[in-house]
């Protein structure tokens, strides 16, 4: 899409004093500075463009709530970004930003930060100023460590840590009592972190693909509470005896299950499909012998028509003689009538030679 769209676009939301923008998906390289004027401004969504300047207009929209900038070419945060105190949502996932500035710490407001793929080698300090912060994503970075203050996130109820390079966690995150999913896939764990086991409110907790080679029975006591455990990927690959009927404990190969879960997805597809089929032959054939029952139906009315069509013919027939029986009445009549007259012509010639012959005789003329 051409600059002069983009602006038509930013025209007409400021004249509608639009609350809600949404410029993704636009192959946008530089955010136009028309933006800042729209001042009512709530929501912008600027993902899955190609910034690679930050856009700093977007410091001027102090009522924005949520800011969408994940996968563009983000190599530092916007200067100024400090005075978004209302923004609540902020999506930085998938730039290459290498490391957060101080100013992220002044989202005062802010509930949720994901920063997935941001080639980040620590997690900065400031975000432990983010009091009001419930959810947090740092996967797919180069972490190791937890920044000192960490624990002061009370709010926080969703944790995802998953594909760094932590191999421990620090016991006072055990602080953290509103956290009810942790994700700590993928990394360097060889035990379960003693801090879970204080978490009260945590429900799903998930170790996949780390180096754990077992869990003692006291951990699978203190983490009863659980709706679910994932220990798929690790080197537990089966389930002790006693663990059978902890069906919140997963453990085995997921590479596998997926397979196998999608065997039985497209299993499912096609044994719908072949119901689907089913019926379609069912309904074909039901349409069929309905048809034919309706054809039949049809023969016989038309049969029975020309039955009655007959009887009302020869009855008809009987009450009205037809033209033709009259012609040969009436020509019948005529040849009795004219054989009649020849037969009156012939007995008059007759008598008259009879005349003549006596005459002859007894004139000697005729």
């Amino acid at each position: 899409m051409d600059l002069l769209q983009i602006e038509e676009i930013i025209q007409k939301a400021e004249k509608n004093n639009r609350e809600v923008l949404n410029l993704s998906h636009r192959n946008i390289k530089v955010v136009s500075s028309n933006i800042q004027k729209l001042s009512n401004l709530r929501k912008l969504m600027l993902n899955d463009n190609e910034i690679l300047m930050p856009p700093s207009e977007v410091t001027k929209l102090l009522l924005l709530e949520e800011l969408v900038l994940n996968n563009n070419r983000l190599t530092m945060l916007p200067t100024g970004i400090k005075s978004l105190t209302n923004l609540t949502y902020l999506n930085l996932s998938h730039n290459p930003l290498g490391f957060l500035g101080e100013e992220i710490g002044n989202l005062c407001s802010l509930t949720q930060l994901w920063l997935v793929e941001c080639q980040l080698t620590n997690l900065s300090e400031n975000i432990c100023r983010l009091k009001q912060l419930k959810k947090l994503s740092v996967r797919e970075n180069f972490i190791s460590e937890i920044p000192e203050g960490f624990d002061r996130l009370s709010n926080l109820m969703w944790l995802s840590l998953a594909e760094n390079k932590f191999d421990q966690l620090p016991k006072k995150l055990e602080r953290l009592s509103g956290l009810a999913y942790l994700n700590l896939d993928h990394n360097q764990f060889q035990d379960i972190p003693a801090f879970v086991l204080e978490l009260e409110s945590l429900t799903n907790l998930s170790m996949k693909g780390n180096l754990v080679m077992g869990v003692d029975d006291d951990t699978i006591l203190a983490l009863s509470k659980l709706t679910k455990f994932d220990l798929r990927d690790t080197c537990i690959l089966e389930k002790p005896d006693h663990w059978k009927g902890l069906e919140y404990i997963m453990v085995g190969n997921s590479v596998e299950e997926m397979k196998e879960l999608a065997n039985e997805v497209a299993t499912m597809q096609e044994e719908e499909e072949d119901e689907e089929e089913e019926d379609t032959e069912e309904e074909e054939d039901a349409e069929e012998e309905e048809d034919a029952e309706e054809e039949e139906d049809a023969e016989e009315e038309e049969d029975e028509g020309n039955k009655v069509e007959n009887e009302e013919e020869e009855e008809d027939e009987i009450k009205h003689p037809s033209k033709d029986n009259n012609s040969v009445k009436t020509l019948k009549k005529c040849e009795d009538e004219t054989e009649a007259i020849e037969g009156e012509e012939n007995a008059a010639v007759s008598e008259k030679k009879l005349e003549c012959k006596d005459t002859k005789m007894g004139n000697g003329l005729c």
